[in-house]
């Protein structure tokens, strides 16, 4: 028998933790995708949601984009393991290089066998060829992301990983034939200093992903660029994986202070 009490919840309250719950478990935060998932009216989402970004919870993108969390979700609770300040470093950088050169990038982070997309700057790219990649996992051996992430952790980690991306058995990694073309692709990224998605996968647009690195071995998360094969040329390459290195060298420092 539940304990008897002398008052009634506080609805308000009962909404901004409904909300924020939804913003951690949505995909993309957007005041339609909240109101869906709390039924609550779309007004009073708004109200809510702007007085999130007010205290610093949340970060409005744009219409498209909706809204980010930010690492003061941490003074909520000590399951924080880094996602929303990865985010909310990298995105600045993201966004400045979708405004310059005009193609999408992306951030991911490692989550057990596959790198997972936590940011993208599509819905500020005129060159986008997908709405949303947010939340999407990738391949670790055939993706951009996945082979920026091995290339460049320890080789004790680079082993486990490599066992656990074999037990999951996606599809796309029958594209990688054998061990020999894997480590020829991991050879080749670190020689170049960035990874680049494996050509079988998608004949029109490739992506190019760097590490963002804790010291000389331990990878924080990955930085990417999508574009379409047929106009961009290997030099174009070259310079836009050295914008992505200066990125992520430059954003370093800042996640490493926490």
């Amino acid at each position: 028998m539940s304990e008897r009490r002398s008052y009634d919840n506080v609805i308000l309250v009962e909404r901004v933790l409904a909300v924020l719950q939804a913003a951690n478990r949505l995909p993309t935060i957007t005041v339609d995708a909240v109101s869906r998932e709390c039924s609550i009216p779309p007004s009073s989402v708004i109200r809510i949601l702007e007085t999130l970004c007010a205290e610093g919870f949340l970060v409005h993108v744009s219409r498209r984009g909706g809204y980010l969390l930010t690492s003061k979700v941490r003074s909520l609770s000590c399951g924080f393991f880094g996602t929303p300040l990865v985010v909310e470093v990298l995105r600045t950088f993201a966004d400045d290089l979708t405004r310059k050169h005009l193609w999408p990038m992306s951030v991911a982070t490692l989550d057990r066998d596959a790198m997972v997309i936590q940011y993208s700057s599509i819905p500020l790219s005129p060159l986008a060829h997908v709405r949303t990649t947010l939340h999407k996992r990738l391949s670790l051996v055939s993706r951009a992301h996945g082979l920026a992430y091995l290339s460049f952790c320890s080789g004790v980690e680079r082993h486990r990983l490599l066992k656990v991306a074999a037990s999951a058995a996606r599809p796309e990694d029958a594209v990688i034939s054998n061990g020999h073309d894997w480590r020829r692709l991991i050879r080749q990224s670190q020689m170049r200093g960035y990874a680049v998605r494996a050509s079988k996968l998608d004949p029109f647009t490739c992506t190019i992903a760097v590490p963002v690195m804790s010291g000389r071995n331990r990878v924080i998360a990955t930085f990417g660029m999508t574009f379409f094969r047929s106009v961009v040329r290997e030099p174009q390459i070259h310079n836009y994986a050295e914008a992505l290195r200066s990125a992520a060298a430059m954003a370093a420092p800042q996640l490493e202070q926490t």
